[in-house]
């Protein structure tokens, strides 16, 4: 049964086009730009409210609590998107994460003080654990394996695009007007999940085949969806853990295990790259670098369009080359770029300052974003969506944004205090460390590049 699925045409011809397969990847990577418009708004304003005599004014510190309090909130949001996906399935655990995703903008609309800005960012934060629980799921099980690559790196694609937009129109537009602007795209990809299917997966979980076959007959027109339907049935029931006790007890066993950890090294490694502190201080860290060449504006502008460069380049290659040199690539060029920006920091806490010396901080921050988007930031997702057992996901992609809330609160909380404690070369010198070390780690991750569900679970 296994080998003769394995051989149908959707697999075999990866250049034929899925339309629902990606109709539901365009609405998670609006999805995705969303979360990324209100990141990439924050570095301008951070560095606007806390400038002396603006009309809302923020002290470094609570400046610093708006940058992180999204972090303790994904935690929230983490485990209300497990509920969503396990009980109500993926697609619909993606409309659930619109609901905060428009309150935060309709706090940032509203906000004339810290208090409304703290739940801008808290309601963002749910929005961003109910995502990054649900999006790899669902792009996982209506995806191909010949395209499952590609559409969860076009998902997290769209978090550079949207953190591009977020910053041009963040540094130009008041905050009010950019809410506005922004409420359009949120409803724009609700409006995409109320049309498009659940996945055949979860109707197979929930027992109700009549759907699952018509769910199956638009995400894979090309296979014959009675086999496909007894080959999903076969799939979801080799385990039968039903309550979340047995879930956990299954998780323990060292298969999943294994994957687990993997899961979770690859969000810490995610997080302590500088990824937070880069992303909402970067014009902040190159005014410190003295940069006067470019203004740091322009440079934090420029990093977020090739930002959206390094997704694409995720998106196009991740499924011909595989995720180990992806990841290996990125991690690399992350810990090169911190290494130079340290070494950069080194030089002017020495009294070394020349001009020429600016291309130092301003290519390091825009490649180290660029090393970001190839392999840091969509190889997390990417493995979720393929490692883990069915009846598991939700659960082990819970406890995983559980941890990468922890992670980011951690690294972007901590971040002021250790600059204050050790200063910037200090800081990104650890930040190279971690990297170097991340570099060793893809040697011993699976590739998992062609492989169906089933496949990657029997490796």
């Amino acid at each position: 049964m296994f080998r003769r699925l394995r051989k149908t045409k959707w697999l075999s011809r990866p250049t034929e086009i899925l339309w629902y397969q990606w109709i539901g990847g365009i609405g998670s990577m609006l999805m995705m730009g969303v979360i990324g418009m209100l990141i990439g708004m924050l570095s301008p304003f951070l560095a606007v409210i806390t400038s002396p005599n603006p009309s809302l004014f923020l002290t470094l510190d609570e400046a610093s609590w708006v940058a992180s309090l999204s972090s303790p909130a994904r935690l929230v949001g983490a485990i209300f998107g497990s509920i969503g996906v396990h009980y109500l399935g993926g697609k619909r655990a993606m409309l659930i994460a619109g609901c905060p995703l428009l309150l935060a903008w309709v706090c940032l609309i509203l906000a004339d003080s810290a208090k409304w800005l703290y739940g801008t960012s808290f309601a963002h934060g749910l929005g961003i654990g109910i995502a990054f629980v649900s999006f790899p799921v669902y792009l996982g099980e209506v995806s191909s394996s010949a395209t499952r690559g590609a559409l969860v790196s076009f998902a997290v694609s769209g978090f550079p695009l949207g953190s591009l937009i977020g910053n041009v129109l963040g540094t130009y537009l008041p905050k009010t007007t950019f809410g506005y602007i922004a409420l359009a795209p949120t409803i724009v990809y609700i409006a995409i999940f109320l049309c498009v299917p659940e996945s055949p997966h979860y109707f197979v979980r929930m027992g109700k085949l009549d759907q699952a076959e018509r769910s199956i007959s638009r995400y894979h027109p090309k296979v014959v969806v009675k086999e496909e339907l007894e080959f999903l049935q076969t799939f979801t029931s080799e385990s039968n853990s039903v309550t979340v006790g047995d879930r956990l007890r299954e998780l323990t066993t060292p298969r999943n295990r294994k994957a687990g950890m993997m899961i979770l090294l690859l969000y810490f490694f995610m997080h302590f790259s500088g990824l937070n502190s880069v992303i909402y201080y970067m014009e902040i860290i190159l005014k410190t670098s003295k940069v006067t060449a470019i203004t740091p504006a322009t440079v934090v502008i420029v990093a977020n369009v090739l930002d959206s460069v390094g997704g694409w380049v995720s998106m196009s290659l991740v499924d011909r080359y595989g995720r180990k040199p992806m990841w290996i690539t990125s991690t690399c060029g992350a810990c090169v770029s911190m290494a130079l920006t340290g070494v950069n920091f080194t030089l002017l806490a020495n009294g070394y300052n020349s001009y020429g010396q600016q291309w130092v901080p301003i290519v390091c921050m825009i490649s180290f974003r660029v090393f970001l988007f190839i392999g840091l930031i969509p190889m997390p997702s990417i493995f979720l969506s393929e490692l883990i057992a069915p009846n598991l996901k939700s659960l082990t992609a819970c406890l995983g944004n559980v941890f990468a809330g922890l992670v980011a609160f951690v690294s972007t909380k901590s971040y002021q205090p250790l600059l204050d404690a050790f200063g910037e070369a200090c800081v990104f010198y650890m930040y190279a460390v971690i990297m170097f070390l991340a570099f060793i780690f893809g040697f011993i991750l699976p590739e998992t590049k062609g492989k169906t569900l089933h496949e990657i679970q029997n490796m």
